[in-house]
């Protein structure tokens, strides 16, 4: 029976639908921490950009300021976004959008390959309703979910201009990878083209071992994949000019002074990008994802803590489907795999090894060492976000070898299909039967259940009780693989006997796999109306008293310093959340610079905020409403003058510099590669901040002998340009993190502006390569235009 290919895209959207109706319909929301970090951030931006009408280059809130636009912060560079906001009506919309795209693109790719429509739609409903995806919703990390959406289309454009191999297939796959980048999230972006990448060397040492390589075919192919690659970095070279300029500064990029194995000179530490590798035991959770407890429960109560496997702080599963591994392995026995095939088992096979990460250096080393940027990414099993896609693959062909010899009746392939597939199901049930019954005892025979941190982070009392809850859910585990098997097996079974015909095999298995994943995926949802969002941004009497303050400062949260909350009510903290950040100001963090007084000084802390009760000189408590609000009586201002320089040579002696106890940044400045005017020792003034504005700062100062004057905002060289009675001045790296200028005697004006000139630059870029682009394709297709103008009388 065939089935239409838009009645199977209907289905696809109904089942994607039922799944997120709550998001879509009721408009609720995964009310979890990044989520919460990144209400200030937008709620900054938008009303910067209202009031001012351009994009703001600088976010002055969190870690003392720091690039935004190029730094990830706010980052509005995807033009097709603007397009799309209309119809986006909710969060939900938004993620069903991108859910759908990643649905409907692995079924063409799928279609593409020639495969039947049932086995196409579950391959599609595998990539689109992995159980990652849904935990990606919990952990608020939707930058990512977009970019896995775009997948399957990069691969229908690489499929189509490797066979094509024509001008048409360049711009398709160019504009297709520009909009997974404009997803903004590069990791995805990178693995994708990694499995692009091996499939092609797949390809053309295919072609070598055969001896059919040749320049005019495989040569040609290098070529125009290389062109497709470099549309692709035109259009995006906004934002990316901008990011990878900051990058070379950040924590992903420059060299940290306090580390002795000089990893972090081309990206982070080993330890660093090693974290979360997928432990090989972990394996098991391929087919019993409740296994190790699954990753993890959103709900505030015991079941949080469920998981007790080797990646704890996860908040997903990389769980694909009990069918679609099994499926997909029958599959391929029944009949061998043939040369398209291969490179899809083999790429699932390294994507799995290179995700144990330090569980399997022998791979995972050579690719942090040698590989292009790859030492810049941490978590290596978010390369698993491949898995759905060639694990769908292959599930879609062992659907389709199952119901074609079910459709042909070959006794000896009908006893093949009955000895492997009633054989791995039967052990599979055999297992899930056996786990089930003996469950309970494994902790006592095994130590199942526990975890090395569990004695440290929970008090006795708890542990009896955490071991009967990840007992209770191994077992629900279990039990859902057990049914699920149960009914595969006696879908074979019925196959094989020919009670049912291969189409109603085919719908069956994919009940049985909706059934499966509607149960795994909705346990991350733990989902709230989204007006709760705001309920997290009231206002206290702590902001209340902060708010009264009309000076320029900083705040010290003592006890919330990775929260972005402060910055929705205005307030710049010393602290906050982000990912990547100034390598400088990182050092001066993992040296102990907030434990240092000189440090918040020179930072312009002028409060501290604590529930504790502390003793520091000259922190004088002045608020105790909840928490306590102590005010630093020795706070230097936005920007001072001082009378001597202690010069240094290196972002070493920088920072060891700063951070001695006899330090005082009131009256000396500790300063790189200063080549300024000799300073007077009696060098005094005054310095009034007459505007302060993210794109802008502008001061005055006033001094009888001039001197060096200190702004406490982060250095960042390539964003921040000075000029004095606008001539252009030298800002020098002070006191390891801040700027600094030298200003002559008199009354000057000083401004410090943010050089949006490569912003300016790359955006005109890429536009105008969108446009060629576009315009390309129109050509390309004006044919079929024509005709679809003409069928709707438009013509």
């Amino acid at each position: 029976m065939k089935i239409s290919a838009k009645i199977v895209v209907g289905i696809i959207s109904v089942v994607i639908l039922l799944f997120l109706q709550e998001m879509v319909i009721f408009n609720k929301l995964s009310v979890t921490g990044d989520p919460i970090s990144r209400v200030p951030v937008s709620k900054w931006a938008n009303e910067y950009v209202d009031i001012n009408g351009n994009i703001p280059q600088w976010f002055p809130h969190l870690f003392a300021g720091m690039p935004s636009y190029g730094g990830y912060v706010y980052t509005p560079a995807d033009p097709v976004i603007n397009l799309l906001r209309p119809i986006f009506f909710n969060q939900g919309i938004r993620y069903y959008f991108y859910f759908l795209l990643g649905g409907i693109g692995m079924f063409l790719f799928l279609r593409r390959r020639k495969f039947q429509q049932i086995s196409s739609l579950l391959g599609s409903l595998i990539f689109a309703l992995s159980p990652y995806l849904f935990g990606l919703i919990n952990a608020g990390h939707p930058a990512k979910l977009y970019a896995i959406g775009y997948i399957p289309f990069v691969f229908l454009a690489f499929d189509y201009l490797t066979k094509q191999q024509t001008i048409r297939g360049v711009l398709y796959l160019g504009i297709l990878t520009a909009l997974q980048l404009w997803t903004k999230h590069v990791q995805i972006v990178y693995y994708t083209w990694m499995l692009v990448t091996f499939l092609f060397l797949w390809n053309q040492i295919s072609a070598l071992t055969k001896k059919k390589w040749t320049v005019r075919r495989e040569g040609k192919q290098i070529g125009i994949l290389l062109a497709g690659l470099f549309v692709a970095l035109l259009l995006v070279s906004d934002p990316y000019a901008s990011i990878f300029q900051f990058q070379k500064h950040s924590t992903r990029g420059a060299a940290s002074v306090l580390d002795k194995t000089e990893e972090t000179g081309s990206g982070t530490r080993w330890d660093y990008a090693t974290r979360w590798s997928f432990h090989p035991k972990e394996t098991i959770s391929f087919i019993y994802p409740y296994f190790y407890g699954l990753q993890n429960y959103p709900t505030r109560d015991l079941k949080s803590m469920a998981y007790w496997g080797y990646m704890p702080f996860t908040q997903s599963t990389h769980y694909l489907g009990l069918l679609a591994v099994l499926i997909a392995i029958i599959g391929l026995i029944i009949k061998k795999p043939d040369h398209t095939t291969l490179p899809f088992i083999v790429g699932t096979g390294l994507i799995l090894l290179v995700g144990f990460g330090n569980h399997f250096p022998i791979l995972f080393w050579p690719l942090f060492k040698f590989a292009p940027f790859f030492s810049k990414f941490r978590v290596p099993s978010m390369i698993y976000a491949l898995l759905p896609f060639t694990v769908g693959y292959l599930a879609s062909i062992g659907l389709d070898n199952i119901m074609k010899l079910l459709n042909k009746g070959d006794i000896k392939e009908f006893q093949k299909l009955k000895k492997w597939g009633i054989g791995l199901f039967g052990v599979v049930v055999g297992f899930s039967l056996l786990f089930l019954i003996i469950g309970d005892g494994l902790s006592n025979m095994f130590g199942f259940f526990s975890h090395p941190a569990d004695m440290s982070k929970i008090r006795p009392e708890l542990l009896t009780q955490l071991k009967e809850v990840r007992v209770e859910v191994f077992q629900k585990g279990m039990l859902l693989s057990l049914m699920v098997s149960l009914l595969g097996l006696s879908a074979i079974w019925l196959g094989v006997k020919k009670h049912i015909k291969s189409t109603a095999f085919g719908v069956i298995i994919l009940l049985v796999f909706v059934a499966d994943l509607w149960i795994v995926d909705h346990e991350f949802l733990a989902l709230e109306p989204s007006k709760n969002l705001q309920r997290n941004f009231r206002k206290n009497p702590v902001v209340n008293f902060l708010k009264q303050d009309k000076d320029l400062f900083r705040i010290f949260p003592v006890d919330d310093f990775s929260s972005n909350w402060y910055g929705y009510f205005g307030l710049s903290s010393v602290g906050g959340y982000r990912a990547v950040k100034l390598r400088t100001y990182q050092d001066l963090m993992d040296v102990g610079g907030m434990n240092n007084p000189s440090v918040l000084n020179m930072l312009n802390v002028k409060y501290l905020i604590t529930k504790r009760n502390i003793k520091i000189p000259d922190f004088e408590k002045v608020f105790s409403e909840g928490q306590n609000i102590y005010q630093n009586l020795s706070v230097l201002p936005k920007a001072w003058i001082v009378p001597k320089i202690i010069a240094v040579e290196t972002q070493k002696e920088s920072l060891s510099k700063t951070m001695v106890s006899e330090f005082n940044p009131a009256v000396e400045a500790v300063v790189l590669d200063y080549d300024g005017p000799e300073l007077e020792k009696n060098s005094i003034g005054t310095v009034i901040v007459k505007k302060y504005s993210e794109n802008e700062i502008v001061l005055q100062s006033n001094s009888e002998t001039g001197g060096l004057l200190v702004l406490s905002e982060n250095y960042y060289g390539p964003g921040w340009k000075a000029t004095v009675d606008n001539h252009s001045s030298k800002i020098f790296q002070t006191n390891h993190v801040l700027r600094s200028i030298y200003v002559f005697s008199g009354v000057h004006t000083i401004i410090f502006r943010y050089d949006d000139s490569l912003y300016k630059i790359s955006r005109l870029i890429s536009r105008i390569s969108l446009g060629l682009v576009l315009l390309g394709i129109v050509y390309f297709h004006r044919k079929s235009m024509m005709l679809m103008l003409n069928k709707i009388g438009l013509k």
